[in-house]
C-alpha cells in the first residue's frame, strides 16, 4: 500500500520482525483513545525489533493525517480509503472490527488479535510473548 507520507510500503517488507498491524479511522472513538497507547508500545518495543503499521481505513486522508499528527503517531500508516486492505486480514478480522489490532511473528504468521480497542497491559504482554518466541 501506499502510507499517508506517499511512500510504497509492504507487510513483505517486515518480515524477520514482529509487526503490530493496527486497523484505525479518525472518526472511531475506541481508536482515539488507544492511539497513546500503541505510540507508547511502538516507542518501547521498537528497539527490540518490533514495527508497529496502522491501516487507516474507510477515512480521508487529511483527518487520517490531522489524527497522527494530534496524537503524536511516528509509525506509518497506510490509506485504505475503501477498506480494500482492510479485507486483506479478513480471515483474521471483521470488517467492521474497528479498531482491531494483529500481531504477526517474525516469519509473517498472525499470532494474536485483539477485537476492539486495546490496553497499555494487553498489548505489553502480547508483543512481548510474540517477541521472545524463536
Amino acid at each position: 500500500g501506499v502510507t499517508l507520507e506517499g511512500e510504497d510500503l509492504a507487510l513483505a517488507d517486515l518480515v524477520g520482525s514482529v509487526v503490530v498491524v493496527n486497523v484505525w479511522g479518525s472518526w472511531c472513538s475506541p481508536c482515539r483513545a488507544e492511539a497513546p497507547i500503541l505510540q507508547e508500545v511502538y516507542s518501547e518495543t521498537r528497539k527490540r525489533g518490533v514495527e508497529f503499521l496502522g491501516i487507516n481505513t474507510r477515512d480521508q486522508q487529511a483527518a487520517a493525517i490531522a489524527f497522527e499528527e494530534n496524537f503524536e503517531i511516528t509509525y506509518p500508516s497506510l490509506v485504505d480509503e475503501t477498506g480494500e486492505l482492510q479485507l486483506a486480514f479478513r480471515e483474521f478480522l471483521p470488517s467492521n472490527a474497528i479498531p482491531s489490532t494483529l500481531i504477526i511473528d517474525r516469519d509473517g504468521l498472525v499470532a494474536a488479535r485483539i477485537l476492539g480497542a486495546t490496553t497499555y497491559s494487553q498489548l505489553t504482554d502480547l508483543v512481548d510473548q510474540v517477541a521472545s518466541e524463536n
